[in-house]
């Protein structure tokens, strides 16, 4: 599998120079002129960066995608009828879409608008933030990699998809959000997990460090790049949770939270973590709401977070919640219902 995780150098900042004759006084005025219409810019080009596009036509990603759409910093890139499958139907591209504007609303109670804007700009790969230059992606594929001919998940099935090589390249991306993934069992509450956990993956891992001060460093999870990731909040959190026996990484190549699965570990360890702190997991598991042995079920809520892994639940509390909104559940019911009925309320910004 094609996994690109790029951290890009940092590019030089532009520099414009002005020669203006003018007194002292005119220079003031001038300057604060200047920088009441900076301040201005720059905040219009923060509220647009957490809007909403439309779906559009768009082929210039490589052959496997033939539609794009742009919400709250992320390109979503949707497949086509390609490689042996059907295309994916705007029905899904639009509840991805509205799922992502319930899990970054600026008008949820808890949200500090400032970090959140940050948080997106983060997601674009906005100048100063971690991937400057490279915009966080979101691939939206059907079935599952295996469903493709030949699989574009794999080396030798991405150089097929002519143009994909060069998207995976400018972006950063984690895993993909697959309509009637193989795996489902197609209802409701399964394209609730489908949708959350892999939207989730890819803003913890792309949008969450950087948004609150602190949060670079704590949240490191790629243990490739940062040789000290167990010293930081992440890891640690996490190893709490493995050591009271609520994250359960036995599954997890040999199941050394310090060895070559590490960064898989933390990144599915968030999810975990996001959605027992909402209480989400109860609600929208299978097998009765539980994830058991993987999750323990007396960590299924924020109380019982709080209680057997309270370095996760401050992490989640520091980092996670003054950024991202909770959906309403009745809500997230109402756009997914079984055999891929329900709508998604979806509009554009």
């Amino acid at each position: 599998m094609v996994m690109r995780t790029q951290i890009p150098p940092k590019h030089t900042a532009y520099t414009y120079r002005y020669s203006v004759a003018l007194n002292r006084h005119h220079i003031l005025f001038f300057c604060m002129v200047l920088s009441a219409l900076f301040t201005w810019q720059g905040a219009l080009a923060a509220d647009a960066a957490v809007k909403a596009g439309t779906i559009v036509v768009d082929d210039s990603n490589g052959v496997w995608f033939d539609r794009s759409l742009e919400v709250r910093g992320i390109q979503i890139v949707v497949a086509g009828a390609v490689g042996g499958q059907k295309s994916v139907p705007n029905k899904w591209v639009e509840k991805t879409a509205q799922t992502l504007k319930l899990l970054i609303n600026p008008s949820a109670p808890n949200i500090e608008k400032a970090l959140q804007k940050r948080l997106v700009a983060i997601l674009e790969g906005a100048p100063g933030t971690l991937h400057q230059g490279y915009q966080t992606g979101q691939r939206i594929g059907y079935g599952g990699g295996n469903s493709y001919r030949p699989n574009p998940l794999r080396d030798n099935g991405v150089r097929h998809y002519k143009g994909y090589e060069a998207w995976l390249d400018r972006t950063v991306q984690k895993d993909m959000v697959w309509y009637k993934n193989v795996d489902s069992l197609h209802t409701g509450d399964d394209d609730i997990v489908e949708l959350l956990e892999h939207l989730m993956h890819t803003i913890h891992s792309f949008g969450l460090p950087g948004a609150v001060n602190g949060s670079l460093d704590a949240l490191t999870w790629d243990s490739e790049r940062r040789r000290d990731y167990h010293k930081q909040e992440l890891w640690l959190a996490m190893k709490e949770a493995i050591n009271n026996s609520v994250f359960n990484v036995s599954d997890y190549g040999n199941g050394d939270p310090r060895g070559h699965m590490s960064s898989v570990m933390m990144t599915e360890y968030m999810y975990l973590l996001n959605f027992s702190m909402w209480e989400f997991g109860k609600e929208f598991w299978g097998d009765g709401g539980s994830l058991a042995p993987e999750w323990s079920n007396k960590a299924r809520t924020a109380k019982g977070v709080r209680k057997h892994n309270p370095l996760g639940y401050t992490l989640f509390m520091t980092y996670f919640n003054p950024v991202l909104s909770k959906p309403d559940i009745k809500t997230l019911r109402r756009m997914f219902k079984n055999h891929d009925r329900g709508e998604s309320g979806y509009v554009a910004e």
